[in-house]
């Protein structure tokens, strides 16, 4: 059990940081990350643009997670835009949770704030438990993306997609999501 618990935090840390050695070369690699989710999903559903746009602001976090049995990890990075200020947040994510499970799943998802409360409490706290139970499969040369839509209690102020990318997960969890900003990528402009 031992070597599972340190394998699963060695797939953990994969997931921890943005392509790039200085924080300049992040930043971009985050915003071409960004940039391809959105094209992605507004592919898949061009609504989703106009969601974006009238939006107050939106995040969009790339994860990897890994379920082992009882316990399930991850972590990521992203950014979020504040629609009202134009401006860019860098962030980092980490995800925790209890529950049936086994795989591993990257994926990406896109958080729309509806609610200034909503976006502004996203920034200071960043905290979203939730309870998801999902079957994901996707394989890297298949060409299809899996779009799942998830919401928080008060679906109005806060929507979520997201893109399964690669992987194989059978999960039943309570998961806890943390998100707090990258204090380097967003100092070092």
């Amino acid at each position: 059990m031992r070597q599972w618990i340190q394998m699963l935090a060695v797939l953990l840390l994969v997931g921890c940081a943005a392509k790039g050695d200085t924080p300049a070369e992040q930043r971009n690699s985050i915003l071409q990350m960004r940039q391809q989710a959105l094209s992605t999903l507004y592919g898949q559903d061009p609504n989703i643009r106009q969601e974006v746009a009238k939006s107050r602001g939106y995040a969009v976090f790339t994860n990897v997670n890994n379920n082992l049995l009882l316990l399930s990890a991850g972590s990521g990075y992203g950014v979020l835009r504040d629609n009202r200020t134009g401006r860019d947040t860098y962030m980092k994510m980490a995800t925790a949770g209890m529950g049936i499970g086994m795989g591993i799943k990257k994926f990406q998802a896109l958080i729309i704030f509806n609610d200034v409360a909503a976006l502004d409490r996203f920034i200071t706290t960043g905290f979203d438990a939730s309870a998801q139970a999902d079957l994901a499969a996707k394989s890297a040369d298949d060409g299809k993306v899996v779009v799942s839509e998830a919401a928080n209690a008060d679906f109005q102020k806060v929507k979520m997609y997201q893109l399964t990318e690669q992987g194989v997960a059978v999960q039943a969890t309570m998961q806890g999501y943390k998100y707090w900003p990258d204090d380097e990528l967003n100092t070092a402009r």
